[in-house]
C-alpha cells in the first residue's frame, strides 16, 4: 500500500496558549497547512484536528515535546483517532508544491528535522528534494 492509497492517520491536538489572543492566532495560523482538517480556539484552548501520513506521526508528537517552540504553546496533547476520519486537503491530493514557505510560515530548510525524518511540508517547493528513509 502506498502513501496515496492507505488510510490517512487522525490526530487531535490540543493546547493551551499564553492568552485567548495567542490561542486565536494559532488556530488562524495553522488552519491553512495541508494536513489541518480543523483549527479552532475558545480562550487559551485549542483544538487541531490532522489527517496526514501515518509515517508523519512523528510531526505530531514533535508538537508535544516541543510546544511553545514549534507553535507557541504553553502545554500540547495528542491523540490519535482509530474508527474516527477526517479529511486534509493533503488527503484530497489537493495540494501543490508550489509555495517557498509553508501556509503556516515554516521555513522547511531552516527545520533540523528536514532531509532526516521529514522531507518537507507538501504545500512547499521544497517538498520531496530530499528522500527519506523510515
Amino acid at each position: 500500500m502506498t502513501e496515496k492509497t492507505a488510510s490517512p492517520l487522525v490526530g487531535v491536538l490540543l493546547g493551551t496558549a499564553p492568552t485567548p489572543e495567542r490561542a486565536a492566532l494559532i488556530a488562524d495560523t495553522y488552519r491553512s497547512c495541508p494536513y489541518c482538517t480543523s483549527y479552532t480556539s475558545a480562550g487559551r484552548t485549542t483544538i487541531g484536528i490532522f489527517s496526514l501520513p501515518v509515517r508523519r506521526r512523528w510531526w505530531l508528537e514533535w508538537v508535544t515535546d516541543e510546544p511553545e517552540g514549534l507553535l507557541g504553546l504553553e502545554r500540547a496533547e495528542v491523540f490519535f483517532a482509530e474508527t474516527v476520519t477526517a479529511v486534509s486537503s493533503w488527503a484530497r491530493g489537493e495540494v501543490k508544491p508550489s509555495s517557498e514557505q509553508a501556509p503556516c510560515g515554516a521555513n522547511c530548510r531552516e527545520c533540523p528535522k528536514y532531509g532526516h525524518e521529514c522531507e518537507g511540508c507538501p504545500a512547499t517547493q521544497h517538498y520531496g528534494r530530499y528522500s527519506v528513509e523510515h
